[in-house]
This record gives structure tokens, sequence and C-alpha cells, in this order.
């Protein structure tokens, strides 16, 4: 462990339960995007479906999930154990509908499902590395089945100045209304964002800036027969690929 982060695990462990109430205030999209992937999984409300959240997190996408859609089922992957803890504290009312599993997704065999979601976890994902992830994804898809991914996606060149001084007067405006309305501190906010800094500095939190054109490529390249970003607010974007319907 680098030197200069003697304590970044103590450091998660004593700020774990403010993080799910914390993303929202340092992202403005992020609680939209939860709710896009709910509202883009191609089942009724009473369909009975399988399901992989990879690189879950806390699990809020799959709480958000299993409140919606009371008869599915599903797997929370992720490879930080003090994620999966929180993860598995919120899941405790669900216990018969989920399992957690500690693994790398890069690695990680992911079992047969109808539905595959990721949400802010790709970036993570080095650009070699995705053609094989997909494939893994694309292979776990039964017939017609439906990946969902929202992450921070890079723009093209007619994203200048002008739109990402915007972007930064939103999410100041955004955290200076969570610090009025009392939904967080400054100096919660100030820690976060200095915690990401050393982290990032330390190599502890590598983030690549793939592309949606990249990652559609690549999607297609790897079985998938249509996919489409089907949502964006700024750099934060959604793409829906679905398997093909039959065997070709």
């Amino acid at each position: 462990m680098d030197s200069s982060l003697p304590e970044w695990r103590s450091y998660f462990a004593t700020t774990a339960d403010s993080y799910d109430r914390l993303q929202p205030v340092l992202s403005p999209p992020y609680s939209k995007g939860l709710d896009m992937i709910v509202d883009l999984i191609p089942f009724d409300a009473d369909d009975a479906f399988e399901f992989v959240d990879l690189g879950c997190g806390t699990a809020e996408p799959t709480v958000r999930v299993l409140e919606h859609f009371r008869h599915a089922t599903g797997t929370c992957i992720d490879s930080e154990p003090e994620m999966l803890a929180l993860a598995r504290r919120k899941l405790v009312s669900y216990s018969d509908r989920i399992e957690v599993r500690e693994a790398d997704i890069t690695s990680c065999d992911i079992q047969q499902c109808d539905l595959v979601f990721s949400a802010k976890t790709i970036h993570h994902v080095p650009p070699a590395g995705l053609p094989e992830l997909f494939a893994r994804i694309a292979g776990a898809l039964r017939l017609g089945g439906c990946f969902v991914l929202y992450d921070a996606m890079s723009v093209g060149s007619h994203w200048g100045a002008s739109v990402r001084q915007q972007a930064s007067r939103l999410r100041q405006r955004h955290l200076q209304d969570a610090v009025a309305s009392g939904v967080a501190t400054q100096q919660e906010i100030d820690a976060r964002v200095e915690y990401k800094r050393a982290m990032k500095a330390a190599g502890k939190d590598v983030e690549y800036e793939h592309s949606a054109e990249n990652m559609i490529d690549a999607m297609i390249d790897a079985g998938f027969a249509e996919v489409a970003v089907v949502w964006r607010m700024f750099a934060d974007a959604i793409l829906l690929a679905f398997t093909p319907a039959e065997d070709t």
C-alpha cells in the first residue's frame, strides 16, 4: 500500500455510512441515472427474471431493481470488501432473492441471466479489457438478453470550454444546495474530494475516459445485436444493448 495513504481503508470505513448520501451530492446526474436503469429494464413489474449487477458497490441499483420488480432474483458482484459489507446490510430483507459475491468483474464467471447492469464501474476497466468483458457479458445473457451500462463517457470535439464551464456551474450549484439544505456539510464534501484526489495520486483509483462510440463498437464485436446511447446528462450516459433474439 502506498505510504501516502496509510489509512485509506480505515478512512472509507469511517465514511461508509455516508457513502450513499454523498454520491448524489457529488454527482448531479447520479440519482437520475439510477432511476433510468430501472426505467430501461425491459420487463414488467410482475415478471420473473434473473439479473447480475456488475461492480455493485453498495448495491444501490440492485435495491431499486428488487423494490420495483418483485419477482426478480439476482447476483451482486464487486471486488471491494467494504462496499460489499454495506451491500449485504442493505440487502438483508431481500436475502431470499439475492446473492452477493466478492470477485473481480474483469475476470470472474458471470452466470446465465436475462439482464446485466453496471453503474459507475466500467470506467475503471482499461480499454484493452473491454472486449473480453463485453464478450463474457454477452455470453452470459440468454437470447434477447439486455445489458444496461451507466457510466461517465468521454464526448467528442464539440464538447468545448463553454459546455465544460456549464457542467462545472451545475455541479457547484448542486453542492451549494446540498449544504444549504443540510444534506451534506462542506467539510464532508471537501474530505471526500481530497480523499479521491489522494487515491488517484497514489494510483489506487485509476479511471479511463472511454467514449460511448468505442464501447458500442466493442459491444457489437462481442456479439450484441443492438447497442445505443439512450440517455445522457453531460458526461454521464447510459448504453442499452441486446443480444440476438434467436441463434444465428
